[in-house]
């Protein structure tokens, strides 16, 4: 029985060894509000909110999430459990800015949706992702 208990064990590093080179062909970036968002979630929710992020919106963020119209327009949001991802997709260089998260519940004011209309109204968000570039830009250059 032991020799069957150290099989498994000896295949976790070369599992573990695979997973870094997987790389992302996205660069995650997040808005101060998302980071805010994603700091007062709760801690089985950050763990979802991070697999959604590295293993979908960095690796093929139009295969995995759906185009926002109206106000939202050129956004995107990805749905887990009662959760949003609300991010904007820049193919040069490959970026993801993260925008917001939050709870999804249609036509409540609570909705991460009609939080993001407000604050892009007010051009905070613009104003958010466009110091976000900047920094991103400015380091790799």
């Amino acid at each position: 029985m032991s020799k069957a208990r150290k099989q498994p064990s000896s295949t976790l590093p070369a599992a573990r060894s695979e997973k870094p080179q997987a790389a992302s062909s996205f660069e995650l970036r997040y808005t101060e509000d998302a980071g805010a968002d994603i700091k007062g979630l709760d801690g089985s929710i950050k763990k979802q909110v991070r697999n959604v992020l590295e293993k979908k919106l960095a690796v093929n963020p139009e295969g995995y999430g759906l185009p926002l119209r109206g106000p939202l327009a050129g956004y995107w949001k990805h749905e887990f459990a009662n959760h949003r991802v609300i991010y904007r997709i820049y193919p040069d260089p490959p970026t993801v800015v993260v925008c917001a998260v939050g709870p999804r519940k249609a036509g409540d004011a609570e909705d991460i949706c009609k939080q993001l209309e407000a604050v892009t109204k007010t051009g905070r968000l613009a104003a958010q992702v466009a110091s976000v570039l900047n920094k991103f830009l400015t380091k790799k250059k």
